[in-house]
């Protein structure tokens, strides 16, 4: 009874969590946060509004996630990259193909970039997984991206199997300080992670995640891990 008193008392009230994520948007000298308003339900953030790039949008929502008490964050921001001159496609196109070809851990020859209206499009294949994250990433820091839809194939480089890499994830999640793997569930096919369970806090559900996108042989990961 004692822990769950205790527990009672820890729920954070919506009204401290959305002036807790509202402050942190302010401190952030990365984003412009005039035009963005958070909602919060319960303890799921809801952000809507607008940001004037793709990248703003995402460092926003990790602002909210690092906030004690948040257990998910609805990013519904839109980009509005304002009034001043906006990059034609063919300029984003080659600013993108730019900072991958000159990304060292890269292979850009294999990445097709389309761009349509401000959306990139990222078609071909990388070795994998991570970087076919790191490809969004540094995509969406470039001027003018509204949005980045990434449809590149993960190829590794050498068979690994089902088996071995849901052993080195768990190994791996053993070893570290910040998850508790007795509470996360690790399952793959043909070469897809999916993690589900719980986790205490956002810095763990991101580590459980990296690890999962950090592990030889993986095509896909699907984090499902609920913070409680």
């Amino acid at each position: 009874e004692g822990g769950e008193a205790m527990a009672q008392m820890e729920k954070r009230r919506p009204e401290d969590i959305r002036a807790d994520v509202s402050s942190q948007l302010f401190w952030d000298n990365r984003i412009d946060e005039s035009n963005i308003h958070v909602d919060v339900v319960e303890s799921r953030v809801i952000l809507t509004g607008t940001v004037p790039s793709y990248s703003d949008r995402w460092q926003a929502e990790d602002d909210a996630y690092s906030i004690p008490g948040v257990s998910y964050v609805d990013n519904r921001l839109r980009v509005s990259p304002g009034t001043f001159p906006i990059p034609s496609d063919e300029d984003i196109r080659n600013r993108v193909e730019n900072v991958l070809c000159w990304n060292p851990t890269i292979d850009a020859s294999r990445i097709d970039v389309i761009v349509v209206n401000g959306v990139v499009t990222l078609t071909g294949a990388v070795d994998s997984y991570w970087q076919k994250r790191r490809a969004s990433y540094l995509a969406s820091n470039v001027s003018g991206v509204i949005d980045v839809t990434n449809l590149l194939r993960v190829e590794p480089m050498a068979r690994t199997t089902d088996e071995d890499i849901r052993r080195d994830i768990e190994e791996s999640l053993a070893r570290n300080a910040y998850v508790n793997p007795a509470t996360i569930e690790v399952r793959v096919r043909d070469g897809i992670v999916t993690l589900t369970g719980t986790v205490d806090d956002y810095l763990a559900y991101r580590t459980a995640e990296d690890i999962a996108n950090y592990t030889s042989g993986v095509i896909e990961v699907n984090n499902n891990l609920v913070i409680t």
